[in-house]
């Protein structure tokens, strides 16, 4: 669309909607106004700003009559007006402005109306504003833009191929002149604009037309840049299909073949890089062999075939490891190298080319020089790339990979340090979903780990640890990466351990094999750990980790999953595979055992799953007259009664019944086992008695959609009673009680999508349905702050909007809050200022009783922190020293911080800022609390001293408030009502330190 030269992006102009109201009586008026001004005697100036001013003020609203003139008929009269006055260019450009604003009315009419003369008027004076802006005229990108726009429209119109080649040149040349981050750049949209353009001219010049295989090939150019854009497969697909039918038009000896021939190979080869097709790779190493030959030295395109083909080369060193393509890789690097000079623009690509390729070669011969001319080409490609340069963040990374490997062959401790120094900034570079994030997050971990061998920092050794597991759940199985990644993992929790359980210093484990035995060995310690505490979680994850990695480096190459290697032996009798097979069961075992352990303490239902998994895989290696099959059995039962009564779908309880009388058929009657398992039988046939005559109003043949809408009512009401009595309906800003909440949820998109696709399953699938999708749902997002002055109570705004109320004090706060929770997609939100009745004693003992709870199943808990600017950190914050704010830190699983404007605190990589390693490590240090109670508390007794030292750091406003701040921390926090709580409490104070 052209655009308005003297529009004022300063100043907010009226909506059309508002200028179309204005009466035509005040219209008429302010023209005459303009008139009897003209008639005055006003200097030149004056003149045209009150002509212009107007003009552009009723520019476009053709709608409107005055005086039976159009609106867009007086702009044209008036901006013409205007040019009068302005007979030649001055230095502020009046008179190129007044020749846009006419063709920009001109162009408007003629998509209103139709009128072809206007369209060509708008040309026609496009062109003389376009004499009047030469380069370096600070508003020729907007003339050259214009101008493009109505010649596009005119071939739109007349489908004259001229017309569609100047808009290009125009529309190219425009954008050459508005670089990345111009507020009048949109590349997408103009290369959809360029594409559907060139769509059109080869429509214009079928197969055969002269011009037809020069745009064929523009237009797989511009679909492959539109690819490395976008990611769309699709785009690449047609450019690859396109270039293919360039190539059939030209043969050899075509003088354009050889640029088909680099631009297919490039095709190719950034397909191999998304889908791992082999093929692929070596079709482009051949097409970049034959652009080579046709492009000699002295050809226009032979720096490009160069660097392309070494590119390729390199990358299928790395896939088949032969060295000829390594060294003939090195060879066609330093030719393009040569042939790009210090001020070349591309330099850096080739500097970086070489550096990656005899970094490879050191890695395959050991030649220390390969790795010092890396580094020294590294260091020099980084000088060429600053920090907005598009290579900046993959120059850090290769600088720092080449530094970490020069320091495992010198152990030069700088080498490490400066390593880690570039990777931290390359990681920032990288947002979540970035495929260079697993690599970066592997680097930094195997730097830190290397730093922790060398100077025993254990937090260096804790942040390694954190970053390879992330690493870690960027490479799921069948991943290429996952084993070295996992691998690194393994030895860092290994060496942990080791640190943790002797004085002597540790290396690396030995041997894979000695790992997974050491690892294992270690989870089990903690298992025993946890069972005599039953309080350290941590010890728990811990075991839960290391069995993991334990049982995945057991597993054969061939098998990427658990899953896939226990399917293949259970297909295969008598089997050879060189495994230890018991102590791979035990390995199963254990973490079923693992995580069914989590789950009653944690109850969240993934672990639960978890457990159920590898209970089956056990199964499959305990048949039937083996000895340990009935405890399998009643271990896997137990698992699937436990998920009956979170998500009841009778299926379950069906296998459970099942497992169980199988079971109960292998162990001798007075054996300990048959009466356990003879009680959990009688138990889950009682719960299907129970089931059968709560289902029973559905009837046996499914269920009415009346039924179903009571059913789904009845879940959300269950799953309602474990939530807040009453949340904050971001959307509307309206405060609901548990009836409103039921009412938005059975009016929602999300509950009819619901309805219907429950009467399509049966009813164990119903119920998993139901429960699943009204727990989604439900998600809320909690709020932690400091009260200050004007908070909001429950009767401020009851029956009130929030976002229409008063933004002074809390509820300027309470709005943030609520669109800040709007934005991150939650429905729901819960602040204890307004969402409590503080006139109700007793909501008040339910509130204290359950808020570490409600904390606990929040969705996530966003902290305000009024005292903390975006600059500052969060040291010395008053929200640290206030006593129901420490529950508020560790009971929710997922907490961000955001600064007095509500700024999200450092715009961490992850959502939850108790996984960020920098802000954990403030945190630690500002609460005195170890990280381990910070990411993964659990109330309980362990660590009494700790906890009540955490406590004795924060006041209240109310003395007694100390002690009900430690509901759910503590469980012998005295109990609400009584009235001498405080002389009971204190008193146990020093009793439980003891």
């Amino acid at each position: 669309m052209a655009k308005s030269q003297a529009s004022n992006p300063g100043k907010s102009s009226k909506p059309s909607s508002q200028l179309l109201s204005v009466k035509k009586s005040k219209k008429s008026a302010a023209v005459d106004s303009v008139d009897s001004e003209k008639e005055n005697n006003l200097g030149p100036s004056k003149k045209r700003i009150l002509i212009r001013d107007f003009a552009v003020q009723i520019d476009g609203q053709i709608h409107v009559q005055i005086d039976g003139k159009s609106t867009i008929e007086i702009s044209v009269t008036l901006h013409r007006d205007a040019l009068e006055l302005r007979p030649v260019e001055n230095d502020e450009y009046d008179r190129s402005t007044s020749l846009n604003e006419v063709a920009v009315c001109f162009s408007d009419r003629y998509e209103k109306l139709g009128a072809v003369d206007d369209l060509e008027e708008a040309i026609t004076l496009g062109w003389e504003v376009l004499a009047l802006c030469p380069p370096g005229h600070p508003h020729r990108d907007m003339s050259l833009n214009n101008l493009g726009a109505h010649l596009l429209g005119r071939f739109m119109k007349k489908a004259e191929i001229c017309d569609l080649e100047e808009a290009i040149q125009l529309l190219h040349a425009a954008l050459e002149l508005q670089p990345p981050g111009h507020p009048d750049r949109s590349a997408p949209s103009f290369f959809v604009s360029r594409i559907d353009m060139k769509i059109s001219e080869l429509e214009l010049r079928p197969r055969g037309n002269a011009g037809h295989v020069k745009f064929l090939h523009k237009l797989a150019c511009d679909l492959r840049t539109r690819f490395t854009q976008t990611a769309e497969t699709c785009n690449l697909e047609e450019s690859i299909t396109l270039h293919r039918a360039a190539l059939e038009q030209r043969p050899p000896g075509h003088p354009a073949r050889s640029s088909t021939l680099r631009e297919l190979a490039l095709c190719l080869s950034l397909r191999h890089d998304k889908h791992r097709v082999a093929d692929d790779l070596e079709e482009a190493v051949k097409l970049g062999h034959e652009a080579l030959e046709l492009c000699p030295s002295m050809h226009p395109g032979h720096d490009a075939c160069l660097h392309n083909l070494a590119c390729d080369l390199r990358r299928m060193f790395v896939k088949t490891e032969a060295i000829c393509d390594l060294e003939e890789s090195i060879k066609l690097l330093r030719a393009a190298l040569e042939r790009r000079p210090p001020d070349h623009p591309t330099r850096s690509s080739a500097l970086h080319g070489l550096a990656l390729c005899l970094s490879n070669r050191y890695d395959k011969l050991g030649v220390v020089d390969d790795l010092e001319e890396a580094v020294t080409l590294g260091r020099e490609a980084l000088e060429r790339c600053p920090s907005a340069h598009p290579g900046h963040g993959k120059s850090l990374q290769c600088l720092a990979h080449d530094l970490r490997k020069r320091f495992e062959q010198t152990t030069t401790i700088g080498d490490l340090d400066e390593s880690i120094e570039l990777l931290r900034p390359a990681l920032e570079l990288c947002p979540i979903g970035h495929p260079a994030q697993s690599s970066l997050l592997h680097e930094l971990a195997l730097c830190l780990s290397h730093r922790h061998d060398k100077h025993g920092v254990a937090d260096d050794l804790e942040e390694a640890i954190l970053r390879g597991h992330a690493a870690l759940e960027l490479c799921p199985p069948g991943h290429p990466d996952r084993g070295v990644v996992l691998y690194s993992c393994a030895c860092d929790y290994w060496k942990k351990f080791q640190y943790l359980h002797q004085a002597e210093a540790v290396g690396r484990a030995p041997s894979k094999v000695e790992l997974t035995s050491s690892l294992f060995e270690l989870s089990q310690h903690l298992w025993e750990q946890f069972q005599k505490q039953k309080v350290m979680v941590t010890d728990l994850d811990h075991s839960i980790y290391l069995a993991t990695y334990a049982l995945e480096l057991r597993l054969p190459p061939e098998d990427v999953s658990v899953a896939a290697w226990v399917g293949r032996l259970a297909k295969v009798e008598n089997s050879d595979e060189p495994v230890v097979l018991e102590r791979v069961v035990d390995n199963l075992r254990a973490l079923a055992n693992y995580h069914r352990a989590r789950f009653q303490a944690q109850h969240a239902i993934i672990d639960l799953h978890e457990a159920i998994a590898f209970y089956r895989h056990m199964l499959c290696f305990r048949p039937a007259g083996h000895p340990d099959r009935a405890s399998s059995l009643h271990d896997l039962a137990c698992c699937l009664a436990d998920q009956f009564r979170e998500q009841p779908a009778e299926a379950d309880l069906d296998e459970a019944i099942a497992l169980e009388q199988e079971a109960l058929c292998m162990i001798m009657r007075r054996a300990p086992d048959y009466h356990v398992s003879r009680l959990c039988l009688t138990a889950y046939l009682q719960m299907k008695f129970n089931s059968r005559v709560a289902m029973m109003s559905l009837g046996a043949s499914g269920v009415t959609p009346l039924d179903m809408k009571q059913v789904i009512r009845n879940v959300a009401f269950e799953t309602l009673k474990t939530l807040p009595t009453r949340l904050l309906h971001t959307p509307t800003g309206r405060l609901c009680n548990r009836d409103v909440q039921i009412l938005y949820f059975l009016q929602s998109p999300e509950c009819k999508q619901l309805e219907s696709s429950c009467m399509t399953c049966d009813r164990d699938q119903q119920m998993k349905l139901i429960h699943c999708d009204t727990s989604r749902y439900f998600q809320y997002i909690t709020l932690s702050h400091r009260w200050g002055e004007y908070e909001p109570s429950l009767r401020d705004i009851e029956d009130h909007t929030i976002y229409n109320m008063s933004v002074e004090g809390g509820f300027g706060k309470l709005q943030a809050f609520c669109r800040v929770a709007l934005e991150l997609d939650y429905l729901w939100a819960w602040s204890d200022t307004c969402c409590i009745d503080k006139d109700s004693s007793a909501e008040v003992q339910e509130t204290i009783g359950s808020m570490f709870a409600w904390y606990r199943k929040s969705a996530l808990t966003i902290v305000h922190l009024s005292d903390v600017t975006d600059t500052a950190s969060l040291r010395g914050s008053e929200w640290f020293r206030r006593g129901w704010t420490l529950q508020e830190l560790l009971a929710p699983r997922n907490v961000v911080f955001y600064t007095e404007n509500w700024s999200l605190y450092k715009n961490p990589a992850s959502s939850n800022h108790k996984t960020d390693v920098a802000v954990l490590a403030e945190l630690e240090n500002e609460t005195r609390i170890d990280r381990r109670f910070l990411t993964n508390f659990s109330p309980g007794l362990d660590d009494a001293r700790s906890r009540l030292q955490w406590a004795s750091l924060r006041h209240t406003t109310c003395p007694e408030d100390i002690t009900y701040s430690l509901f759910g921390i503590s469980p012998l926090a005295p109990l609400w009502g009584c009235s001498h709580g405080l002389e009971i409490w204190f008193p146990c104070w020093d009793e439980l330190i003891s």
